[in-house]
């Protein structure tokens, strides 16, 4: 796959991402309805890696008036997942084993950016990490670390496979 997918971030910055799966680079409420619902913007998906942009506004807030802990995990899973999608053949089927995170500070403003990685793929697993960056007052500094681990659909192969 080496469409090419211009995006225009906030403040009018654009970005090109190549090999970015269409279910990220051109998602729909039928496909990918939690991206819409909070606003992410996908900066990244290529060579392993998947970058996700989220503004932090009052609709991210719990009670307490931080950013609430399930939209700091959801931008580093689908960061996460973007790195994975740009890795394996397009159109396999792959999700979230397990993953845990580490909350390292509270988020109030700014904006957040998580970047996916692969650390490790394997035939039907991937272990995969992400940091969650705030960048507010022009400093960027880390709020979240996760580990996580994505099952991997493959293919199956047949006997007449193993023949040619």
């Amino acid at each position: 796959m080496s469409d090419n997918h211009e995006h225009t971030l906030e403040g009018g910055e654009a970005t090109t991402t190549d090999l970015l799966p269409s279910f990220f680079s051109q998602p729909t409420s039928d496909s990918f309805g939690i991206a819409h619902l909070l606003g992410m913007q996908f900066v990244r998906g290529q060579d392993g890696i998947g970058q996700i942009r989220i503004a932090v506004d009052k609709r991210l807030m719990h009670p307490q008036q931080m950013v609430h802990g399930g939209v700091i995990f959801t931008l580093a899973d689908t960061a996460m997942s973007l790195a994975l999608a740009s890795v394996i053949p397009p159109g396999t089927p792959f999700g979230t084993i397990e993953a845990k995170i580490n909350y390292l500070l509270p988020v109030r403003e700014g904006e957040l950016l998580a970047e996916g990685k692969v650390v490790h793929l394997g035939g039907t697993t991937a272990v995969m990490e992400a940091t969650v960056y705030n960048s507010a007052a022009e400093q960027k500094r880390a709020i979240a670390q996760v580990l996580g681990t994505f099952y991997i659909r493959r293919a199956k192969s047949t006997k007449n496979d193993n023949n040619t």
